[in-house]
């Protein structure tokens, strides 16, 4: 069902593009092979085999400040965690075309984690759980939007009163859209006024938040985390935006992979209350009525932000 989340399907841009990309970044446009590779909403990511053999990520989009911020990420993170080196600068073949190019992590997406064996399920959990600890303890004066320097350019209200007032934007645009009623989303906020106070319970202050840890992000190899993909969403706020995706499938249908995570977080952040799913799954539901504010919205999508707001809601 993940298809239908991403944006506009992707076309493969020309060769003659191609080529005059690997001339700015290489001084040659020698390459055999390009695939255009699956993700991503703001850009789009080819793997590109170079006549050398070697094999890199060529990352288009139409945001440059959006290729920037990832950049200087990759700088931050780069050795760290298992995140994509970029081995070129943000270049412009035009004015709608900005690039940059990245070495290729090879690897599973996490999709699968419900097919693995539970011992590389806990193994891999536990290796996630250091790498979300390190993303975390990255901290920030305030919460939002990064700019290209790393530092917040747009700052937004996490705390319960802020996000109470973006749900209530967010499913004013619902009913606009005609995906529910004027009463369900009164409801759906008076509700959710109070279910989020319980992010009292979890102290913690601005820190660095990936915002898109689902299983399609994160990569495995020969029993290892061997990348953290997609960083284009990343920006201050609170950890429970990242535990969010974990009381999602696949990740809530495996309960040991659930249990090393925490247990790895714990012992290298000391931050991680016991109810942190209960709070994370009411976080959470802040992007599903961000994906409730969008115009044509595909319909799968729309009945599990609706089944997820009726569930969490409940009682």
């Amino acid at each position: 069902m993940r298809a239908g989340w991403q944006a506009e399907k992707q076309i493969l841009i020309s060769n003659q593009l191609i080529n005059q990309m690997c001339q700015m970044a290489f001084g040659s446009a020698d390459y055999s092979n390009i695939t255009l590779l699956s993700g991503g909403r703001s850009h789009q990511n080819h793997l590109v085999t170079l006549k050398s053999g070697i094999q890199v990520v060529l990352r288009v989009g139409k945001n440059q400040a959006s290729l920037q911020k990832q950049y200087a990420l990759s700088q931050k993170l780069w050795g760290k965690l298992p995140v994509p080196r970029f081995i070129s600068q943000v270049m412009s073949a035009n004015e709608n075309n900005h690039f940059a190019f990245l070495e290729f992590k090879r690897g599973e997406r996490l999709a699968n984690l419900q097919q693995l064996p539970t011992a590389d399920q806990a193994q891999l959990a536990f290796e996630l759980g250091e790498y979300l600890a390190l993303i975390h303890s990255q901290a920030f004066k305030t919460s939002g939007e990064f700019g290209i320097s790393l530092t917040v350019d747009h700052a937004y209200d996490m705390s319960p009163k802020g996000l109470i007032e973006f749900v209530a934007i967010s499913l004013n645009k619902a009913v606009d859209n005609g995906y529910i009623s004027t009463a369900q989303s009164r409801s759906y906020c008076a509700k959710f006024e109070i279910k989020i106070q319980i992010l009292n319970e979890w102290q913690h202050g601005n820190c660095l938040i990936h915002a898109d840890l689902n299983e399609d992000n994160i990569l495995h190899y020969d029993g290892h985390i061997s990348a953290i993909l997609d960083w284009e969403f990343t920006l201050a706020g609170h950890p429970a935006m990242d535990f969010g995706k974990f009381t999602r499938t696949p990740y809530i249908n495996c309960p040991i992979f659930l249990e090393n995570l925490c247990d790895s977080y714990y012992l290298t952040h000391k931050n991680l209350p016991a109810n942190w799913d209960d709070i994370a799954s009411v976080v959470d539901l802040i992007s599903w009525a961000e994906f409730l504010s969008r115009k044509n919205l595909n319909p799968d999508v729309k009945i599990s932000a609706i089944k997820k707001f009726k569930a969490i809601l409940a009682g």
